[in-house]
């Protein structure tokens, strides 16, 4: 038909897999479809755009269920980068003055490499449509973040008078934080923005955001960081309608 019509030939065609909502093919006689706009107009364009990129791989069949839904975002977002973000901002409130106490160049630990891995990584997958794949390492590298934290306790270092070790993984935590921001930016692109503005950053900088600064040591000694707010509130499933 295109070239009956003199019309040129695409030289890419992109094809997506089935989508069925709780095990069930969507249809009107069931009275299961999916409205895209209202979820998006429920939970947002980030919760909406991650979970099904997060989930589902590219090209496959896929199923929404809202349980699952709800529980992977709030899982991935809200607790594995929301509570880690708002953990270490609140203790470098409280016992830094909100100040960055070192350099994050200076930093030696195994999450600098991964940082280097991870900005080759995520963006080879971008292109290659690979969605989960470019998610699913940046889960990972939260998760290994908050296992730190958990394991470090620098509320604990801070009462046993020791700041300096403290100071270290809270740092390392939100340089962490930062990178993560970066390379969740196609994704997430408004929950990056706001922890780039919740981390003290111009605006001109958490608006042009490029690949390269996911490379580790982005925040620097002496940086201020405004007053913390939570950038990612847990999703609650909507009150079923009397």
């Amino acid at each position: 038909m295109l070239m009956s019509a003199g019309l040129e030939l695409p030289e890419v065609v992109f094809g997506h897999g089935f989508l069925t909502k709780d095990g069930l093919k969507m249809g009107k006689s069931l009275g299961n479809t999916l409205d895209p706009f209202a979820l998006v107009g429920t939970y947002g364009a980030d919760a909406t755009r991650y979970f099904f990129l997060r989930s589902i791989e590219f090209g496959s069949d896929g199923d929404y269920n809202e349980e699952r839904f709800i529980s992977t975002v709030n899982a991935d977002l809200a607790n594995n980068l929301g509570n880690l973000l708002n953990r270490s901002m609140n203790l470098i409130r409280k016992n830094c003055d909100l100040m960055y106490e070192l350099d994050s160049s200076e930093i030696d630990h195994p999450f600098r490499e991964t940082a280097s891995q991870l900005a080759m990584l995520v963006p080879k997958n971008l292109e290659q449509l690979h969605f989960t794949g470019a998610c699913q390492p940046i889960v990972e590298y939260l998760g290994q973040a908050n296992l730190y934290i958990a394991e470090e306790e620098p509320w604990t270092l801070f009462k046993q008078g020791e700041r300096e070790r403290a100071v270290r993984c809270l740092c390392t935590c939100l340089e962490v934080v930062r990178v993560s921001a970066v390379l969740l930016k196609p994704v997430t692109p408004m929950l990056s923005d706001r922890i780039y503005q919740s981390l003290g950053f111009p605006e001109h900088q958490w608006q042009d955001l490029r690949w390269s600064d996911a490379e580790w040591g982005g925040l620097k000694l002496g940086h201020k960081f405004p007053t913390p707010v939570p950038v990612f509130p847990r999703l609650e499933a909507p009150a079923p309608v009397a």
